[in-house]
Parts: structure tokens; sequence; C-alpha cells
């Protein structure tokens, strides 16, 4: 079984552990499941762990304690949720591999204006900002005529 595989078999148990703790309303403190992954991530095979430490980037002894750390902090935080879970399944991208990594999310991109211009005037279109001369209105449909 690929890395992939196993660690699919792996978030998923972990979301839906997550996703029942959460449907139970903050009864039980989420320390007990967080002890129950790590316990259960110490037993995995030589072979997975050194892999998934290589691809973390932490050593070897770590990587029970930091995989389940980054995993319930990404689901906490809703970087991972059921989608990501499908999404690996169907090969498409998500951003689990990011949060096992342990990597940031990275900021959503941002189209900005140009500079303002006495000569120009600044339009939003479909495929981002763009400028007119002043003399001329923005166009409506959001599409520049040159």
């Amino acid at each position: 079984m690929d890395l992939k595989n196993r660690i699919l078999l792996l978030l998923t148990a972990t979301v839906v552990a997550i996703g029942c703790q959460a449907a139970m309303a903050s009864k039980k403190p989420p320390e007990p499941s967080m002890a129950k992954c790590v316990a259960s991530a110490r037993v995995w095979d030589i072979t997975f762990k050194h892999e998934l430490a290589s691809f973390m980037g932490v050593s070897l002894d770590r990587v029970p304690a930091i995989f389940c750390q980054r995993i319930f902090e990404g689901v906490r935080t809703g970087r991972i949720g059921f989608s990501d879970v499908n999404a690996i399944q169907l090969s498409q991208p998500t951003e689990i591999w990011m949060v096992i990594k342990g990597k940031p999310k990275e900021p959503p991109v941002t189209h900005s204006l140009p500079p303002r211009s006495s000569r120009f005037r600044n339009c939003s279109g479909i495929d981002g900002s763009f400028q007119v001369p002043i003399s001329q209105k923005c166009p409506l449909s959001g599409w520049a005529n040159h």
C-alpha cells in the first residue's frame, strides 16, 4: 500500500472521529481523542513511519504526535474536511498535503487595482482590473474595447 493510500485511511478515520466528537458538542475534551490518535500512530510499521517522517520533515520519534497534531489542527481550523477525503480518493488537489507537511495556508490571490492616473479611469472586469481613458466610462460588460 503506497503512502497516499495509507494516509487516506488514517485521515478518513481521524476526520470521522473528530466529526463525531464535534457532534457531541464538547461533552469530552479533545485530548483523549488526540491520545488515541498518537497511540494508534505509534504502532504503524516502521517503513510507513520512515516515509511519513521524510514527507513531514520531522524525526522518526516525533511522527505520531506531530501527524496527529497537524491533522487535528487542520480539522479544527477548517483546512481539512470530508471533501478533502473525497478529493484524495479522486486524485484531485487538496490542502491536506500542506497541512501534513506543516505549511501555512497560502493567502488568497487578490487583484489589486493599478495606480490611479489623472489620464485614465480604473475599471473592474471579468479578467481583473484595467484602465480606460478618462474621457470614457467603464464598460458595463466588464470587457475593455481596445
